[in-house]
C-alpha cells in the first residue's frame, strides 16, 4: 500500500508560501495558480504541469496564511528539474520568493523518516560537524 502512494505522489511536488490568487471563482484561482508556477517557478514546458491544485479549505481572511499547492507534472524528469532550480528561490529576494519553498510529494511515512534525519542533521551541526547533507534516507559529507 506505501509503495502504491508513493508511485502516485512521484511526480508531485508541493508548493509552500505562494500567494493565492483572490478571485471569488474556483475555475479563474486554478487558472491564476497555474500561470504562476508557468511563470514565477520558470516551468519549461506548459504541457509538463498536469494539474495544479490547493490543499485545505480556503480562509477567511485574506491576511491568512497561503495554502499548500499541490503541482503534478507529466514525468518525473520535469518534476527533477523544477526542484533542481528551486533551490534558487532563498537567493530570490525581490518579489517575496525567498519565502517560497518547493518540495516532492511525500507519503506520511516518507516525511516522518525526513523529519528524523532533519533533526539528527541539525544535532550534529550543532555539535560541530560540517559538511553534512541529506541524500535519500542518508546524512553524508559533501565532497568538495
Amino acid at each position: 500500500m506505501e509503495k502504491e502512494e508513493q508511485e502516485k505522489r512521484k511526480t508531485s511536488v508541493i508548493v509552500f508560501g505562494l500567494s493565492e490568487p483572490s478571485s471569488d471563482d474556483a475555475a479563474v484561482r486554478v487558472v491564476e495558480d497555474f500561470q504562476s508556477v508557468m511563470s514565477e517557478l520558470k516551468v519549461q514546458h506548459q504541457n509538463d504541469i498536469t494539474k495544479a491544485v490547493r490543499l485545505g479549505k480556503r480562509p477567511e481572511s485574506a491576511e491568512a496564511k497561503p495554502r499548500p499547492l499541490k503541482v503534478s507534472f507529466s514525468s518525473e524528469e520535469a518534476k527533477s528539474a523544477l526542484l533542481k532550480t528551486a533551490k534558487n528561490l532563498k537567493d530570490m529576494k525581490e518579489g517575496g520568493w525567498d519565502s517560497i519553498f518547493i518540495y516532492p510529494d511525500l507519503t506520511p511515512k516518507q516525511r516522518d523518516a525526513r523529519k528524523k534525519l532533519v533533526t539528527e542533521l541539525k544535532i550534529r551541526q550543532s555539535n560541530g560537524e560540517t559538511g553534512l547533507m541529506i541524500i535519500g534516507s542518508k546524512i553524508i559529507k559533501k565532497r568538495y
